[in-house]
């Protein structure tokens, strides 16, 4: 079993202490020889240190491996971690890290911060090992070093490579924070802000040490605060507040804080309305690497409303994106090739990143690469395919899916036919608002094919898509009126037809004049162009598709 770093030869250590009176190298390991020749294993590990590099004495290879060998077998975890490194490293790199190790036990914080930066690390000669990493810290914590105390303080209370301990960390952080560190100040504010290690949120606690956190400098603090301040119905609900805590962040290179303030310059939200400026911050968002600010802005300039239009800028950031693995950069990349816009339009790009997209499960190009192999645009047609993706996106409650979906269970194309199943999915799109399934269920009671006829139920499917704008709708519905008012009498007269002969352009949804939109999470790419013209959203809101 390994012994508990706090198990030391105290006689010994307090000698070795160069910040003690009573320092004495050559001392120390006098002492150490007495220790190790009653078997007590810290002594066994120092007096191996001793050995190794020739500290105070003669140096001694050999013994010193002895030494530190018999005292991992008597638990020492360090002499454990030493043994392993002599095992595996070249004989002078390895006697620089032993010469910097005994530097460490001897309490130099100098040393004791070069061998935290290699062991919280790792590196060619030590493996990361955080709790050797904190033992060497709190050396300088206890020190008086306000950022060590910090460090020790957090790791302790995340848990980093050591056991949680909320006492240890908060003494550590408050410790800090007395010291004028404003890091602290914000590791403090986050845990009762977010409960860690067990304590109990306290928003107005999270926001004292956040305040002082920013008043500080703390670029997370300030952060943290405009997040506060940003949300709706809450005691510190202030936009205007936010926006100046969300500047002094993004001013200090905060690329989350410099997009929080470029969408409220954008949109007029607690600051002016300025859209160039907007478009600066969201550049340094963007250049910071924060991927949400990259897809936003992007859009924006495709749109050239909230920013000056850029289609350079909105191909460039969307592609940065989409080769970073964001699902809906890649998604609206591949619109901007399969339409044309800023790329000459290929339908082989537009293809290659709707599957990039949809096999990291985006919704929205699952739909469509199921539509581009339904056509047969850039691929060979397949079915099969077409099927397989479509139900992929249903099953996440894309309604186009559904709806399409649902059409081929119901002919059995590219699918073993399900009359039911297809019926099921036409219904859930249609109640969920989708023309395109009131459309298909209007004509399906209509033509009386799969379903019993039923006209008054045709006209209400109809009516609900026409609604909302389908002109086929509108048409069927006008249709059967001037049946009905030339045979009154007579449905039966109405003429039948299957629901494969149902117009072939509602299927094409991927045509070579369509455009993919996102504009409805549903609505087929054959209907208006990318990309949508919605409102702007409050900071901090995602844009769902």
């Amino acid at each position: 079993m390994q012994q508990d770093s706090s198990a030391r030869y105290g006689p010994m250590r307090s000698l070795m202490d160069i910040s003690s009176p009573s320092f004495s190298a050559e001392a120390a390991r006098r002492e150490a020889d007495r220790g190790a020749e009653a078997g007590d294993a810290d002594a066994l590990y120092i007096r191996g240190l001793f050995r190794l590099t020739g500290k105070a004495g003669q140096k001694d290879i050999a013994s010193g491996t002895d030494d530190v060998t018999l005292a991992g077998s008597s638990g020492s975890r360090e002499a454990i971690i030493v043994s392993a490194e002599l095992a595996r490293n070249p004989e002078k790199e390895e006697g620089e890290l032993l010469s910097l190790r005994l530097r460490g036990e001897m309490r130099d914080t100098d040393a004791c911060r070069e061998l935290f930066a290699i062991y919280d690390k790792g590196n060619a000669l030590a493996k990361k090992d955080h709790y050797e990493a904190v033992r060497f810290l709190t050396v300088c914590a206890e020190s008086g070093d306000a950022e060590a105390q910090c460090t020790v303080g957090f790791m302790n209370l995340m848990g980093k490579g050591i056991p949680k301990d909320r006492e240890t960390a908060v003494r550590w952080l408050e410790e800090s924070a007395s010291n004028g560190y404003a890091r602290a100040m914000y590791r403090l504010g986050q845990m009762y802000d977010e409960g860690l290690c067990g304590t109990e949120p306290d928003l107005k606690r999270a926001v004292e040490w956040y305040r002082k956190g920013a008043e500080g400098g703390d670029r997370d603090a300030q952060f943290a605060l405009g997040c506060i301040y940003a949300t709706p119905k809450n005691r510190w609900s202030s936009d205007k507040d936010a926006a100046l805590m969300f500047s002094k962040a993004a001013l200090q290179g905060h690329a989350e804080a410099a997009y929080q303030i470029g969408m409220m310059t954008a949109t007029g939200a607690g600051v002016r309305r300025d859209p160039v400026q907007a478009a600066k911050w969201l550049e340094q968002a963007c250049e910071g690497g924060f991927q949400q600010a990259m897809v936003d802005y992007a859009n924006m300039c495709f749109e050239g409303k909230m920013v000056p239009k850029d289609l350079e800028k909105c191909a460039h950031w969307f592609t940065v994106a989409a080769n970073s693995c964001n699902g809906y950069a890649q998604y609206a990349l591949a619109c901007l090739y399969g339409n044309g816009y800023y790329y000459e339009k290929s339908d082989e790009m537009a293809l290659k990143w709707f599957r990039e997209a949809a096999e990291m499960g985006e919704v929205n190009s699952q739909y469509c690469l199921g539509c581009f192999y339904y056509e047969g645009r850039g691929c060979e047609k397949d079915l099969s395919e077409a099927a397989m993706w479509f139900r992929q996106s249903a099953e996440q409650g894309h309604p186009g899916a559904m709806s399409l979906l649902g059409m081929m269970l119901l002919n059995g194309k590219g699918t073993e036919q399900d009359v039911e199943e297809g019926l099921d999915m036409l219904n859930r799109a249609a109640e969920g608002g989708y023309y395109e399934a009131q459309y298909y269920l209007g004509k399906l009671y209509y033509e009386g094919e799969f379903v019993d006829r039923n006209i008054p139920r045709a006209k209400r499917f109809l009516s609900m898509a026409m609604k909302q704008g389908d002109p086929d709708a509108a048409a069927l519905l006008e249709r059967i009126k001037k049946e009905r008012r030339r045979c009154p009498s007579r449905t039966s007269c109405m003429p039948r037809r299957t629901a494969t002969s149902m117009r072939r352009s509602r299927w094409a949804t991927c045509s070579s004049q369509a455009t993919v939109s996102p504009r409805t999470a549903g609505r087929p790419p054959g209907g208006s162009a990318w990309p949508p013209t919605r409102a702007m959203p409050r900071p901090c809101a995602i844009w769902a598709i």
